[in-house]
């Protein structure tokens, strides 16, 4: 899929859920959604989360790495309702039969296979929609914030949306900031 049509399906979630602050309640989106969020303490702490779905039985899980940060959480589960929404009937890491577990981990970040990608963009647009995005770093540049020096100066905007820095990085160098 088109990534811009990624970011539009992100975009009309929002809009679906009447979303009018940074601060997207994921966990809630999810669940309305019909997808369970469990905290699991993985075993393997390179895994950040996974999605079960049980397409006969309308079984919907995520499962997210309880040991891992607050906003790194927040992050697995967009990615994760990513897959949900994007990559039905697809196999992606693991198939059997009606059943199927796609998988977060530290590969996923750089991700350079087609389905990570999209849920990586979805999850970037959904924690971080552009509309509030543009407000946010345009009000902190008239303010004489220089975002290319230090990833560490966005750190208040980062918290405004309750992602890393480093994602919220990676997000404004995707609309031209960086």
């Amino acid at each position: 899929m088109n990534l811009k049509k990624v970011e539009r399906l992100a975009y009309s979630i929002l809009e679906e859920f009447k979303i009018t602050e940074p601060h997207v309640p994921i966990r809630n989106i999810a669940k309305e959604l019909g997808i369970s969020v469990i905290d699991e303490d993985f075993s393997d702490s390179d895994i950040s989360g996974m999605l079960f779905r049980d397409e006969e039985e309308n079984i919907n899980i995520i499962g997210v790495n309880s040991s891992h940060s607050k906003n790194r959480q927040r992050f697995t589960i967009a990615h994760e309702v990513g897959h949900f929404l994007l990559h039905k009937g697809e196999t992606t890491h693991f198939d059997r039969g009606a059943f199927r577990v796609n998988y977060r981990n530290s590969l996923s970040s750089t991700a350079t296979n087609k389905e990570e990608i999209e849920a990586n963009t979805f999850a970037a647009a959904i924690l971080m929609p552009e509309h509030f995005i543009i407000p946010a770093i345009e009000q902190k540049l008239s303010d004489g914030l220089d975002i290319s020096d230090d990833i560490n100066e966005i750190g208040e905007i980062a918290e405004l949306f309750r992602v890393s820095p480093q994602a919220l990085y990676i997000r404004l160098g995707k609309l031209g900031y960086i």
